[in-house]
This record gives C-alpha cells, sequence and structure tokens, in this order.
C-alpha cells in the first residue's frame, strides 16, 4: 500500500467513526433534538483528525436525517428520541449516577466470584449448552443478541445450583441492560470476544486470560454522570438498594424459620428454663410475618416440650439445653432452613474476598484495636465465644462503603443466624475446629493491623470457607445434607 493509499483509508476509517459516534450520541438523547452539535473546529480538537473528515460525517448524518444544516450556523439536531428511543431517555432522566455506581461495583465484586466458580464445575458436556447460546446469537438481531448474552453469562451463576445466589445477581438488573451505542460493529467486537472466551474455558484456560474491552458501553457511564446503556425504569441499577432488598426478600419467611431461630436462641442460652418468650405480636414485628405463621411456630414448640403457653400470662422456656440437645426433629421439617444456610454460607464463601478487599483500605487503625478488643471479649464468654466470624462480618461490611452490596449482604447475616438454631449444629464448647476458625479470624485482623490487604482478604475468605465445608461435613453426618439437597434440584436451575 502505497502512502497515498494508507492516508485515505485511514480518512475513511476516521469519518466513518466519527459518524458512527455522533450518530449513537443523538440516537440515545446525549444530544437532543433541537440542539447544536459543537463547532467543527470543536469536533476536529475532540476526534483528533481534519476538517475534510468532520465534513464528511456531518454529511453522512445530514443524509440520514439526524441533523440539519445551514450555511454559517452549527448544524442543529433533528433526530427526536423521544418516540423511538423512550427507555434510554427514562434511564437518562432518573438514573442517579451514585446509586448505578453503587450497583455496577456490587456487580463485580458479586458476579466475577460466581461466575468463576459456575465455570470451574462444568463438566465437558456441560459447555454444550454455552457454546449453543453462542451460536444461536445474530449480529444482526439486536434485541436477541443481548438476550442471548444476559442467558449466556446466566448459565454460569446458575451452574452453581444455588437459587440464592441467582436469585441475588439477577436482583442486580445487570442482565437487562443494552449498550447505548448499539450497532453492528459494537456487537461484532463483542462476540468475537465471547467466542475466545469460551475457546478458553473449554480448552481449560483460566477464565480471567480472556480478553475483553473497556466494556463502559454496557456497564459504565459517559460524559461524567451520563449512563451508557438502557435500563428498564424499575430496575434496581436505577433505583437502588430498596429494590435490591425487595426483590430478594421475595421467599415468604414460614413458621419453621420463627421455630428454628427460637430454638437457637435457647441452645446459645439466651432464655433459660423459666424464661418468658416475646409475645405473638411481638414475634410477629420481629420475623415480619402474620399471627397464623407465629401460633404454628409455638404450637409445634409444645409439642416437642420446648415451651409451655401459660393462657393470661405468656410463652414461657421448658428445656434447658442438654434437654434441648435430645429433641429429635425429623430433617424434612428442617430442610428448607438448612438449605438456605447452605446457600448463604457459599455465596458468602465465594465472594467475601472481594468484599473484604474493598473495605480493607477504608477502616481505620483505631477500629482494628476496637474490633481486636471486642472479639477477644467475646472469646472469653460463655456461650459466645463463637462469634468471632460474625463479628469480623459485621466489620467488613461496615467499611465496604458499596450499598447494593451491603444490600446483599445483609440477608447473608440474617440467614446466617439459622446456624446457631439446626439442632445438634452448634457446639457450646471451644473444640479443635472452632478454635482454629477463631485463629484465621484473629489472622486477617492482624494482616489488616500491618495494612496487608491483600493478606487480610485472603485469610478472611479462609476462614469463610472453612465454616462453609465444616457445615457441610456436620450436615452429613447428621443426616440434614440429603433433604436439604432435596429442597429443590440444583441442576434444574441451568439444564
Amino acid at each position: 500500500m502505497t502512502k497515498g493509499e494508507m492516508v485515505l483509508s485511514y480518512d475513511i476509517m476516521m469519518y466513518e467513526r466519527v459518524f458512527q459516534i455522533l450518530k449513537n450520541r443523538i440516537e440515545c438523547g446525549l444530544l437532543p433534538a433541537g440542539s447544536s452539535l459543537p463547532s467543527r473546529v470543536n469536533l476536529c480538537e475532540e476526534f483528533g483528525t481534519s476538517e475534510k473528515t468532520i465534513r464528511r460525517a456531518l454529511k453522512m448524518l445530514k443524509e440520514q436525517g439526524l441533523i440539519d444544516t445551514q450555511q454559517r450556523k452549527r448544524p442543529v439536531i433533528s433526530y427526536n428520541c423521544n418516540t423511538v428511543h423512550r427507555t434510554a431517555v427514562l434511564a437518562l432522566e432518573k438514573i442517579d449516577a451514585e446509586i448505578t455506581d453503587d450497583v455496577l461495583k456490587t456487580g463485580v465484586l458479586l458476579c466475577y466470584p460466581v461466575i468463576k466458580n459456575g465455570i470451574s464445575l462444568c463438566q465437558k458436556e456441560d459447555l454444550e449448552r454455552p457454546r449453543k447460546i453462542l451460536e444461536n446469537m445474530r449480529i444482526e438481531n439486536a434485541d436477541e443478541f443481548w438476550r442471548l448474552s444476559k442467558r449466556f453469562w446466566r448459565f454460569f451463576v446458575a451452574r452453581n445450583e444455588n437459587d440464592l445466589s441467582l436469585r441475588a445477581v439477577d436482583s442486580l438488573g445487570l442482565g437487562d441492560l443494552k449498550p447505548l451505542q448499539d450497532d453492528a460493529v459494537c456487537r461484532t467486537k463483542y462476540y468475537e470476544q465471547l467466542q475466545e472466551f469460551m475457546r478458553i474455558i473449554e480448552s481449560g484456560g483460566a477464565p480471567e486470560s480472556a480478553p475483553f474491552d473497556d466494556m463502559s458501553g454496557l456497564y459504565g457511564f459517559t460524559y461524567g454522570d451520563r449512563p451508557a446503556f438502557h435500563a428498564p425504569s424499575d430496575s434496581t441499577v436505577v433505583l437502588g438498594r430498596e429494590r435490591l432488598e425487595k426483590l430478594l426478600s421475595g421467599a415468604e419467611v414460614r413458621y419453621a424459620a420463627v421455630y428454628m431461630d427460637l430454638l437457637g436462641l435457647i441452645a446459645v442460652g439466651r432464655y433459660r428454663r423459666g424464661d418468658k418468650l416475646p409475645t405473638h405480636r411481638e414475634l410477629q414485628e420481629k420475623y415480619g410475618v402474620c399471627a397464623d405463621t407465629t401460633i404454628k411456630a409455638i404450637q409445634m414448640m409444645q409439642e416437642w416440650g420446648v415451651v409451655k403457653t401459660v393462657r393470661g400470662n405468656g410463652i414461657f422456656v421448658e428445656m434447658e439445653l442438654e434437654e434441648l440437645k435430645k429433641i429429635q426433629i425429623p430433617a424434612h421439617l428442617i430442610a428448607n432452613q438448612v438449605r438456605r444456610y447452605l446457600d448463604s454460607l457459599e455465596l458468602l464463601a465465594l465472594t467475601v474476598e472481594g468484599t473484604a478487599g474493598c473495605a480493607a483500605p477504608r477502616i481505620a487503625q483505631e477500629e482494628i484495636r476496637a474490633v481486636k478488643n471486642k472479639i477477644s471479649r467475646l472469646w472469653n464468654e460463655e456461650y459466645l465465644y463463637g462469634r468471632t466470624p460474625a463479628v469480623l462480618l459485621d466489620f467488613i461490611i461496615e467499611h465496604t462503603g458499596i450499598d447494593a452490596l451491603n444490600g446483599v449482604y445483609a440477608l447473608l447475616q440474617r440467614n446466617l443466624r439459622i446456624g446457631r438454631s439446626i439442632p445438634a449444629l452448634l457446639h457450646t464448647e471451644k473444640t479443635a475446629v472452632n478454635c482454629k476458625i477463631h485463629e484465621q479470624c484473629v489472622k486477617a485482623i492482624d494482616s489488616l493491623s500491618s495494612e496487608n490487604y491483600a493478606a487480610f482478604s485472603g485469610e478472611a475468605a479462609a476462614a469463610f470457607q472453612s465454616i462453609y465445608r465444616l457445615v457441610i461435613g456436620e450436615c452429613r453426618r447428621l443426616g440434614y445434607y440429603e433433604a436439604a439437597m432435596e429442597v429443590y434440584d440444583g441442576s434444574a436451575l441451568w439444564k
């Protein structure tokens, strides 16, 4: 190719690029109808190109009916996006940059480790499903293309066979976003990168080695606080934590959750024989349930002899801890609670490393000293020694600075309380395993104190992974695990 041919080729590439960028800005509403384009001088400076190139790009915009031009005046936008891109306009009007950025950060911290773990669980034959999805993606059909893109990534989330993880990721609403700058060039490039990603994982390579360009066109902002994507008006990306928590709280709290928690409180010494439990009204407020739910829960506990109801006086504990241990609760009656507990522990174990890493730089030394003192104090108190992991988790959550993430973790915190209520799962003595987990948590805090943030996040993750493995082992030993796995068919989430 001669020098002249190279210049000509470059010019063609540039005016087409300028045309496409300006076209996208107009169609998505960033340059609304009636507004003026920047001057040709300013456009030359922005794109680093010649006036000739800018003139050719403007000519193409006029030919497509996107702008009107008059001599000695800047071009005016004639394209009205209100009729054909209402979703985009709604996003531009309603999105709060802080809220959206918060949700996008949550997506990074939750989705990546869950997807990576889902990939690690895939057998060769499992990968035929995402491969088929890719084969069905058509560049020319934008709506179907982005729908299948969502299905592609969602497959790896679902492969974890964890309903809670899937609901948490779905609730973020990231799969429903579509780039504003959506054209064949954008989709082609993204598709090629998906193909390369698929090739890498099919060959057993590391998912993180797959090259993806800046995806701000899908997930991010343009021009400071402008969204770079279409977003449904009721999306978490628009509405934030409140919407997220509403979506996550979809599962009804049943009476089993009430009696399981009360059993747990008795097991840890919160209530002793003769103590009066909260009234039905107080229980309804605490657990957010109706009267029928608390009545059923108390009736079940009466049948086991754990409590008695004295008409006109209230509900009283009838058992001490040693008697409580002898209660034989059928596995199927607590299966839902055990499954929720296991699902929550798994999601926590997968995501806490990134969450801890996010929190670490925001923690002051005086706060570290305070939490170390708290852990030491609780470790030496009867019934409370097992609080070390919970204190560490609370400490991490307090310092993430990411509201949507904390919404997900608030649910995990509530679900982790189930552990204290599963019969025989909680030990009131300091076992070797419990001591090891305590030491892991303390080691994590010590690493944080020395500002070794990578070690802190890794050791925190190791502690919760140890807890997850321990709980699975204990549930198998006690005969709970099989019943819990039958609560729902995990494979149905992805097959």
